[in-house]
């Protein structure tokens, strides 16, 4: 995995960047393996093409994190919740994806411009996506709240964080 490794950066933002592999690709979007800040599995996200505004393939920092990704891979810690084993079915077109993610009643967070989102799907329209957003304070679902599918940047199909949440859920007998 971390042979190909590169910085993408979004086109609203200059300054920050995913780090990650991909592992399958259309002419319209990416899926990626990303890598957190330790040098390990964060999220399998599906990122828009359009939205990606450059890709570096060579940096010290990408040095930096290959060598923290074979200090984790050596230690048997690189994807301690087999993140990346969890690859979507149906990541070609965002639609299949998103009925896919709400059939599954998966947890997912969507990234926009401005925002990132996380809940359950409640609504797949031509132009709008509706999410009912988790409150993390009560880990209880809200009101669908609605996005519109072109300000969607990234899917993030599985990431850490909605894994403990889910995991949570789980240990104390909530519904999903």
């Amino acid at each position: 995995m971390a042979n190909n490794l590169f910085e993408l950066y979004l086109e609203d933002d200059a300054d920050s960047f995913v780090v990650g592999t991909a592992v399958a690709e259309t002419p319209q979007q990416l899926l990626i393996v990303a890598i957190d800040d330790n040098g390990q599995v964060d999220s399998v996200e599906l990122i828009g093409r359009a939205h990606v505004s450059k890709i570096v393939t060579d940096s010290s920092y990408l040095d930096f994190c290959q060598s923290m990704i074979a200090e984790n891979n050596a230690a048997n810690i690189f994807d301690p919740f087999q993140l990346a084993e969890q690859l979507p079915h149906s990541w070609q077109s965002m639609d299949r994806l998103l009925v896919e993610c709400q059939n599954e009643r998966r947890l997912i967070s969507l990234v926009t411009e401005s925002e990132i989102y996380t809940g359950h799907i409640s609504l797949i329209s031509d132009h709008q996506i509706g999410l009912q957003l988790v409150d993390f304070e009560s880990l209880s679902f809200g009101a669908p709240t609605l996005i519109d599918k072109s300000d969607v940047m990234v899917i993030d199909y599985v990431s850490r964080q909605n894994y403990y949440v889910t995991k949570y859920w789980q240990n104390k007998g909530r519904k999903k």
